[in-house]
Parts: C-alpha cells; structure tokens; sequence
C-alpha cells in the first residue's frame, strides 16, 4: 500500500473527493450491510473528513464532528478489498490522533455495531448502555473521554 492521507473540513474537499466518499460510504453502509440511513446528511458540513488514497483510489475514510457539546466520529468503512490488512487500525489511530489533539477535552462518543465494538475498546472506549437495533443493525453506544484514547 502507498497511502496519501488526507483531513478537510466540508469547503476544502475537490468535488471528486467529495464523490469518491460518497460512493465508498454508499459502497459499505447501503450495498454491503444493506443499512436505509440518510448519507449524506448535514454533519457532513461540519464534519473533519480522514480518508486515504492508495494510487488514486479511496480506501479509507472516517469523519469528525461535533453536536451539543458532543463529540461523535462515525461513517468508518474501508474499502472491501483492504480489509484485514490492518488499514483500518491505521484509519483508527489517525482518527484518534486528531480526536486527543482537537477536542482534548471533549467527550467522544460513537454508536458502534456491536461486531466490531471489541475493535473500538483497544483505542479507549467503552460501552455505555444496552445494545439496541439502529437502521437494522444492532449497535451499542461507546463513548470516552478524549484524553482517554489510546493508538492501538
């Protein structure tokens, strides 16, 4: 892999940036879990956008944003092809870098699908509540302090 990583607020992407997220995000969470969700939606406007390229191609993407005083990432997919190569560990830690960094003293909070949430107790956060079903897919509440992080 030959990764070029990038973060960008909304009015800094390139219009095929912009498209390639969506047709990646699009890819994951409507196609491959088969999940109805409103993407795009308006955090997107606000949102820090952490993605890479791997010889012109998007492979991994998060986003950052905040809403009432709390912090949320979510949309982490990577592309099909790349999983189990550990790039979403990469992913993962440049998401947790800009998190300590930005919003130390925030509160982190995600809503994780509960197959992966032993993948983000390694980078500090734990479960807050019961799992509950989300857009057809059962998912848990995660949440830590940013300080708190850790790179895995």
């Amino acid at each position: 892999m030959n990764l070029k990583w990038y973060v960008k607020k909304f009015n800094g992407l390139t219009t095929t940036q912009l498209h390639d997220i969506y047709q990646l995000r699009a890819k994951t969470f409507v196609k491959e879990q088969a999940r109805s969700c409103q993407d795009p939606d308006d955090a997107d406007f606000d949102a820090r956008h952490i993605f890479a390229y791997d010889q012109g191609k998007l492979v991994a993407y998060a986003r950052i944003y905040e809403h009432d005083g709390v912090v949320f990432f979510g949309r982490i997919t990577t592309d099909s092809r790349y999983r189990g190569t550990g790039l979403g560990k990469k992913l993962m830690n440049h998401v947790m870098a800009i998190l300590k960094v930005h919003y130390h003293d925030a509160t982190i909070e995600i809503d994780a699908q509960t197959h992966v949430q032993k993948f983000y107790e390694k980078f500090g956060l734990t479960a807050a509540g019961d799992p509950y079903i989300d857009l057809g897919a059962e998912v848990i509440k995660m949440q830590a302090p940013a300080r708190q992080l850790v790179l895995a």
